[in-house]
């Protein structure tokens, strides 16, 4: 493992980069500010988007989380409240009149403590209080990230003293192309269902078959035809941002698509124990200068493993509330070949 000064962030902590390899030199570096992906080399191609300085992370107004851990709840949530047997909790809008991925100060713009590391894994640590972004209950978060053949493991573990929605994920952006934009990679997901969204991209709770729609990749597409599609469909989202429910158990930890770069010399398969994942192609990224790249619109693809969102509006779903002694825990797999 390699240790190399990041930065110090606006409360004055050292940030640090961490880097650890495979046996093939293929290596990721992670941030204890956010927990963040900061790069992802593979087969000497760096395959997330990121940022080469801690003050770009800071000041990133558009919120694009490159690589970040998000939570309490990631994803929306409508109208930002929520109810415990009966409780209103009111929480940050950030997002016009919704909750987005924590609030204004989620997961993605905390200090994480190094807790554990070896020669292939890291474990970060964050503490969030009772009544931080109007969440109850203190919530105590590790995740962890392994590194080994080709295979990158992200573990989170989570507890509260008291009933709270918990939905963690990391919001890396993978182009594996390594430059440009990611309309040309092609995308295979076994997901028969998605959620449908209103223009402000809050999930309404419609669960409805991808079958006949721009949502359809249950056999490899060519993502740009797809985007194309959803643009037309719904102008307001600009292409895809939508949950995408995985075929299999809610629990059981398996497949749940690939990706491949577009000349075919990087294939990524996801695999996850979540129910899906918030599939985001990158359509509001603004014209900026990532890691010595001019990059924007549809530089990256994120695949958000998660709970789907927006469900404690919807009873229906499957719910994200962790009740008090019980321990949340999310594995996700991204699985590299070339």
């Amino acid at each position: 493992m390699e240790r190399k000064l990041f930065g110090t962030d606006k409360n004055g902590n050292e940030i640090f980069k961490y880097t650890i390899y495979d046996s093939e030199n293929n290596s990721v570096s992670i941030l204890n500010y956010g927990a963040a992906i900061q790069s992802l080399i593979i087969n000497g191609r760096d395959v997330v988007l990121g940022f080469d300085n801690i003050e770009q992370y800071e000041e990133d107004e558009n919120r694009t989380y490159f690589g970040a851990v998000c939570g309490r709840v990631a994803n929306r949530v409508e109208n930002a409240r929520f109810y415990v047997e009966g409780a209103e909790y009111i929480l940050y809008k950030n997002n016009g009149k919704h909750s987005l991925h924590g609030g204004k100060y989620g997961f993605d713009r905390k200090y994480f403590e190094l807790t554990n590391s070896d020669s292939d894994s890291l474990t970060f640590s964050v503490f969030s209080p009772d009544g931080e972004e109007g969440y109850p209950g203190n919530l105590s978060l590790s995740v962890k990230y392994t590194f080994r053949n080709r295979l990158l493991l992200i573990e989170y573990i989570a507890k509260t003293t008291a009933d709270c929605p918990v939905n963690i994920t990391n919001h890396s952006y993978f182009n594996l192309d390594g430059k440009g934009d990611i309309l040309s990679h092609k995308l295979h997901l076994n997901s028969r269902y998605y959620l449908e969204a209103e223009d402000d991209v809050c999930a309404n709770g419609n669960v409805l078959p991808v079958a006949g729609t721009p949502f359809d990749f249950t056999e490899e597409k060519i993502i740009e035809e797809n985007i194309t599609a959803a643009k037309n469909r719904q102008p307001a989202v600009g292409g895809i941002d939508h949950h995408f429910f995985c075929n299999a158990s809610l629990t059981e930890y398996r497949k749940f698509g690939t990706l491949i770069s577009s000349d075919d010399k990087v294939k990524m398969d996801i695999f996850t124990n979540q129910c899906g994942a918030q599939i985001y192609t990158g359509n509001f990224i603004e014209d900026m200068t990532a890691k010595n790249q001019n990059i924007g619109a549809f530089a990256g693809i994120a695949i958000e493993t998660q709970f789907p969102p927006n469900n404690l509006n919807h009873s229906h779903l499957p719910n994200m509330m962790l009740k008090r002694g019980e321990t949340y825990y999310h594995k996700t797999g991204y699985k590299f070949s070339y």
